[in-house]
């Protein structure tokens, strides 16, 4: 598949209440910016949460697995730009000061 020029937008709705769904939405944006698509995630819910430094480094998908900001950090490395919905920050009781550079 050619995905050079597809423009590719993942909505994130899970966090750390169910980690073993937190690093599905990073590991697909990396694959797909590999592609040559264009990825962007926006986080809703508590999906937000991964934002917030020191979150996704101490939550794993899998007892003894890597820790979702080696995912979140690979998705960077590919490009792949994040949004945090505003509505999910404030459910969160989060601000964009908040959130990971």
């Amino acid at each position: 598949m050619d995905a050079k020029g597809k423009k590719v937008f993942i909505v994130a709705t899970s966090g750390p209440e169910t980690p073993e769904r937190c690093a599905a939405p990073f590991y697909f944006a990396q694959k797909a910016a590999a592609l040559g698509a264009e990825v962007s995630i926006c986080f809703l819910l508590t999906s937000a949460l991964l934002l917030k430094p020191g979150v996704a480094e101490q939550i794993c998908a899998k007892n003894g697995g890597r820790p979702v900001r080696f995912f979140l950090d690979r998705a960077l490395d590919a490009g792949v730009e994040l949004f945090a919905c505003d509505a999910a920050l404030k459910m969160n009781d989060m601000t964009t000061a908040d959130l990971i550079e």
